[in-house]
């Protein structure tokens, strides 16, 4: 019993950790190793939102252009980048730093569009394509592994399966026969 409220009381008591993303001499050193740095130009890349615009990029949360509201899909694209800036270059004004020592922080480079302010959810920008940086800070893609377990399967097996869901209606007699001729020339 001691010792369940000696972890309770240091569980309780314990910080955030340190995040990979930091502030360090006024520059902002992200998860890929991409340094920015006020009054740096940032090119934008391409929105990641269903209608084109950004996700990543967002109204400042700082600023009275800010929509809000009780549907969160309405708030959510109004408040995003609109898609019409992809491949464009922004002036970094200033990085903002939000939250507490025992919870961490998260930075947010902010650009000025217009006369709107906007942050970027830098690590994520990066990671979507929101934010264009060199190829050596880009998330390295890992190539997609697939793995066949048991033996590969035979001519005979795949016309089995072919004839079943002809039986069953899946396929038509066309799509069947197509099918079939396929195999066989194989």
């Amino acid at each position: 019993m001691k010792l369940t409220i000696a972890l309770l009381i240091i569980s309780f008591s314990a910080f955030a950790q340190d995040s990979t993303t930091y502030l360090k001499d006024d520059k902002l050193y992200t998860q890929s190793g991409y340094v920015i740095e006020e009054k740096q130009m940032v090119k934008i890349g391409t929105g990641t939102m269903p209608d084109g615009d950004f996700k990543y990029i967002r109204i400042a949360a700082t600023s009275l252009m800010q929509y809000s509201g009780n549907n969160r899909s309405a708030v959510n694209s109004s408040n995003s980048l609109p898609g019409r800036n992809r491949g464009y270059e922004y002036k970094v004004v200033r990085i903002d730093k939000r939250g507490t020592k025992k919870r961490g922080y998260n930075y947010y480079p902010v650009i000025n569009v217009g006369a709107i302010r906007y942050d970027i959810d830098i690590d994520n920008a990066i990671a979507t394509g929101e934010l264009e940086v060199p190829d050596q800070y880009k998330p390295k893609v890992k190539p997609l592994v697939v793995e066949m377990k048991g033996a590969p399967l035979s001519v005979a097996d795949e016309l089995a399966k072919l004839k079943k869901l002809y039986d069953d209606g899946i396929l038509t007699k066309e799509e069947y026969e197509a099918q079939k001729k396929k195999l066989l020339e194989q």
